[in-house]
């Protein structure tokens, strides 16, 4: 018992010492272009909203990805695969998770993506 109480200590010492600091919520944001997450700040994306008339909506047979860039990187959020008939939609895809960016970090829509919903935070020492 004694040992696991030592465990337990030493974990909430460590975890007090290297802590990064708080977070405190800023703001919410929708995010349709390229932005930076300003220097203390974090950002967290929660969701995305699709285009009202992607590409995808006028194909036949389509396939509708939703991509964003994180830092120049081509990111996949989701699919839709789609048949114009009276099935309707076939198959969706969505990343599930929310997305932590750091300061420094850009973040941009790309593709079948109208705005990204992201929260702010500031880190609080």
């Amino acid at each position: 018992m004694k040992t696991l109480s030592f465990l337990f200590f030493t974990f909430l010492l460590f975890n007090n010492i290297y802590s990064q600091g708080n977070l405190q919520f800023n703001q919410v944001k929708l995010v349709s272009a390229i932005e930076t997450v300003p220097a203390g700040k974090v950002w967290k994306v929660t969701n995305f909203l699709p285009t009202p008339n992607g590409n995808y909506q006028f194909a036949q047979i389509g396939l509708a990805e939703y991509l964003i860039n994180i830092n120049g990187v081509a990111m996949n959020l989701g699919r839709r695969a789609y048949y114009n008939s009276s099935y309707g939609l076939m198959d969706e895809v969505r990343h599930s998770g929310d997305i932590w960016l750091a300061a420094g970090t850009t973040l941009s829509v790309v593709q079948n993506i109208a705005h990204l919903s992201v929260i702010e935070f500031n880190i609080v020492p």
